[in-house]
């Protein structure tokens, strides 16, 4: 009998890979030739379900446009001591390196340079032993800066001034943000938010960041999610229009909603929208982007989602409803699947960004009567140990 750890899917890629997969590296698998890791990956998510008791086959993988320099969001953990700072990921790296990636975007380690070497100067030495992380968001054609720090004082409000001034300068990035994370969290812009004071600051540039999907432009908060491969996003958005079919008799259900990603192409069509997500400042951005879109069937609302939420708040729909369930990495909360089901939509479309979790919720869905009928991965993470996986599901 195996044991647990091979069931995970990352078990399943290193029994097929030719190669040891580094557990503590955040791109394992992208020294490879791209065809081979898709390979291994096919076969690897087949054995995996079957392992796991989902009978269904899945659908073959759809290969990203971009196999390597795809990532549209990057960070550096800044490492400081007396002779100025590193960048690196998890691990701890000397002043004056700067870790570099086979999956961004060689500008972003253009910029990662700038950064380690400007800010190992004595003169910004006060902020250098504030910060957290350097974070770089945007798309391929345009870069902008997050500094994630724990400490604020006036000397530093100064040395981030002295920062911008001289990035505006070099015009090395197109707009910049201070993001306030005295917790010092891992998760590097999802920290609660401090007791006092302002979270994020405004420092230079532009205060919106854009992805535009089927000619339609989508304008959302520097710290609001969005995928990290831009390349895929389309071929995302038409599998999951063709997995739903949404129509004008349908009303949508877009939980963990974001800026509205879905809501504002999957559905156009329907009568109805409505999103749920916890980031107030993606929820700004949804009804923005609504605004100027004058989708006014479009209504979004800032809450934490859990069975409560959906128990208690949620209307219910004399429509046909179609539900779009987007959860972070760790799925959803519990009770959340079970109530969505006595809702009893038409089709639901669960997203899986966390490999692992799918045979937990697909049993869940299961037990409550729902069935899944299109198993369709998506390597919106190559170089890595993880597929982006959608679930048609019907009763």
């Amino acid at each position: 009998m195996q044991n647990n750890k091979l069931k995970t899917f990352e078990g399943f890629i290193k029994q097929h890979a030719t190669f040891k997969v580094d557990e503590n590296s955040p791109e394992p698998l992208a020294a490879l030739d791209y065809p081979k890791e898709c390979e291994i990956k096919n076969k690897a998510f087949s054995e995996f379900l079957k392992s796991n008791g989902i009978n269904l086959n899945p659908k073959s993988l759809i290969s990203s446009p971009k196999a390597r320099n795809y990532r549209t969001t990057s960070k550096r953990r800044v490492f400081c001591d007396r002779d100025g700072i590193g960048l690196g990921f998890s691990t701890k790296v000397k002043a004056g390196l700067v870790s570099e990636s086979l999956l961004e975007p060689r500008e972003h380690l253009e910029i990662y340079k700038f950064l380690q070497k400007t800010l190992s100067e004595k003169s910004f030495s006060p902020l250098a032993r504030a910060l957290n992380w350097l974070i770089i968001r945007g798309s391929y054609d345009r870069q902008f800066l997050i500094i994630n720090i724990f400490k604020m004082d006036r000397n530093i409000v100064r040395k981030l001034k002295t920062l911008s001034e001289t990035l505006q300068k070099e015009k090395i990035v197109e707009g910049a943000i201070s993001y306030f994370d005295p917790s010092r969290s891992e998760y590097y812009l999802e920290a609660e938010k401090p007791p006092k004071g302002l979270q994020i600051k405004h420092l230079f540039g532009q205060k919106l960041l854009g992805l535009k999907v089927n000619d339609i432009l989508m304008r959302y908060s520097p710290v609001g999610f969005s995928q990290i491969n831009e390349s895929i996003v389309p071929e995302m958005i038409n599998q999951a229009t063709e997995m739903l079919k949404p129509e004008e008799n349908n009303s949508l259900l877009d939980l963990y909603c974001g800026y509205g990603l879905f809501s504002h192409t999957v559905g156009q069509k329907c009568k109805s929208v409505t999103g749920y997500e916890l980031s107030s400042a993606a929820i700004e951005s949804a009804r923005e982007i609504s605004k100027r879109l004058k989708t006014h069937q479009m209504k979004f609302y800032s809450e934490k989602i859990n069975a409560s939420l959906v128990r208690n708040k949620l209307r219910g729909s004399n429509l046909d409803e179609l539900i779009i369930l987007d959860p972070p990495r760790n799925g959803c909360e519990p009770g959340v699947i079970a109530e969505l089901t006595k809702r009893n939509p038409k089709k639901v479309l669960h997203i899986f960004c966390g490999t692992d979790e799918i045979p937990v919720e697909l049993k869940e869905w299961q037990k409550n009567g729902y069935k899944a009928k299109i198993i369709q991965p998506l390597d919106m993470f190559p170089g890595t140990c993880n597929l982006e996986t959608m679930v048609l599901l019907e009763r």
